[in-house]
């Protein structure tokens, strides 16, 4: 893998942040392809396919703010698929919290895309209103 899709890799991520802050639900299929799964662990459920995670998304309440910290390109898998590490850091009104996303991603026509995308929750620090 070339410099060149590390970078296109790292935009992805952060193109993941813009299209949830701004609530750009056109714009899912820039960053998933169709057949996409989301774990985002049994507190908020795994989502499967572009349709099912639009429906979560347009319904759910959003930290005001997502940041992708750390981005590692790890491997290069035998199937052309690539794994991905994030921290991920969100800014609530009560407070924040972070996690990991353990991600697999794809090249496409179209650029790089999610296969898959897994969240594991690991703080949370609420703020007294």
């Amino acid at each position: 893998m070339d410099a060149a899709d590390k970078i296109e890799i790292h935009e992805l991520v952060t193109r993941y942040t813009h299209i949830l802050d701004n609530r750009l639900w056109d714009q899912l299929e820039t960053i998933f392809l169709p057949e996409t799964v989301i774990d985002s662990g049994p507190t908020l459920g795994v989502y499967d396919g572009l349709d099912a995670i639009a429906a979560w998304w347009e319904g759910y309440p959003h930290p005001d703010g997502h940041h992708a910290l750390n981005v590692m390109v790890e491997e290069e898998l035998p199937d052309g698929t690539v794994k991905v590490l994030t921290k991920g850091f969100f800014a609530r009104s009560a407070g924040f919290n972070g996690g990991d996303y353990h991600d697999v991603v794809r090249k496409t026509p179209d650029g790089w895309r999610f296969v898959s995308r897994t969240y594991v929750p690991r703080w949370k620090v609420d703020v007294a209103g």
